[in-house]
């Protein structure tokens, strides 16, 4: 590392936050302060399709000040989507993924910052205690996802984390469409360390995931690093055979030797509904890898820019996003 003071570069996705703009701002300036005798930090904000003014007020803060940038997306294109542009826009010697939200505690960023200072790539904050709903969903999501992806670290993290330049250039090489940041993260590291962070309560407004979000940001994560599921189907195909194979043999024996054959109604609905609610989760199950096949041959930009502000020169973008 230079003997220059690096240049760290806070990504922030938003998507109609602007209750939660001004307090969280007023954090990261006092921890701009504290960090300023080692570190410079700036922000880049991805503007991801708002519509409650938050975009009126990322374009007076761009007016305002020298140490924001904002980039405008057409319209609403995900979390994930949002910090992959950041991620391409970024510039700097690391780069600081957090959530608008007031959820990430930006004093953590100074933890982040040491750690990563002391020539660690990669610096999570690991999941400490959570103040939403769901953690016990959480727990059991973590738990489950570990043991069917042993390739991915087992630290609780999500997407509040610090990367060196050389871990973005390496992230940016993964281009699949349904991400699951956690798993990127750790595929584009050689290690990862992390730091432990209490997870707080939003700021203000509702969650913009939902309960159905975050079936299907699990789906995505067991899909995209473990073939358990898709096995599960196999597994599931040859149990279903071995018990239509024992059930069959039972019937001509019954049918042989006792005076007992007589189907029963009630039996026969029972053996149809299973069989056939099985063979509905197989097909499920193989659906979602096929529904994300074709998102990924469609090759379709993962976003659109519609404004990018910037105090740079035309050159310096340049160089910034080749």
């Amino acid at each position: 590392m230079s003997s220059q003071k690096p240049h760290i570069e806070i990504i922030l996705p938003i998507y109609n936050e602007v209750k939660n703009l001004v307090p969280l701002i007023a954090q990261l300036d006092q921890v701009k302060k504290r960090l300023a005798p080692q570190a410079s930090l700036s922000l880049l904000f991805i503007n991801d399709g708002s519509t409650d003014g938050s975009t009126e007020l990322l374009h007076r803060l761009y007016r305002d000040r020298n140490d924001v940038r904002v980039v405008n997306l057409v319209h609403n294109f995900g979390h994930g989507a949002a910090l992959t542009c950041g991620l391409n826009y970024f510039s700097g010697d690391a780069a600081i993924l957090m959530d608008a939200d007031q959820q990430d505690d930006p004093l953590a960023i100074i933890q982040l910052f040491e750690a990563w200072k002391k020539g660690n790539k990669t610096v999570v904050a690991a999941r400490g205690e959570r103040k939403e709903r769901g953690k016990a969903l959480f727990q059991l999501f973590y738990f489950v996802l570990h043991k069917l992806s042993p390739t991915l670290p087992p630290v609780k993290f999500g997407t509040f984390s610090i990367l060196d330049r050389s871990v973005v250039r390496r992230f940016l090489q993964l281009r699949e469409r349904n991400r699951y940041f956690p798993g990127l993260i750790a595929f584009a590291s050689d290690k990862i360390t992390s730091v432990v962070v209490d997870r707080k309560e939003r700021g203000h407004g509702k969650s913009r995931v939902g309960m159905f979000g975050l079936v299907h940001l699990a789906i995505t994560a067991f899909i995209s690093f473990s073939n358990a599921p898709v096995r599960l189907v196999s597994i599931l195909g040859l149990a279903a055979a071995g018990l239509a194979m024992i059930a069959g043999f039972t019937i001509i024996a019954i049918k042989i030797f006792t005076p007992l054959a007589i189907p029963g109604w009630a039996s026969i609905m029972t053996a149809t509904a299973f069989w056939s609610g099985l063979q509905l989760l197989c097909l499920g199950i193989i659906g979602e890898y096929i529904a994300r096949m074709y998102d990924e041959v469609k090759r379709r930009p993962m976003y659109l820019v519609d404004q990018h502000l910037s105090h740079k020169t035309s050159e310096e973008k340049t160089q910034e996003v080749a």
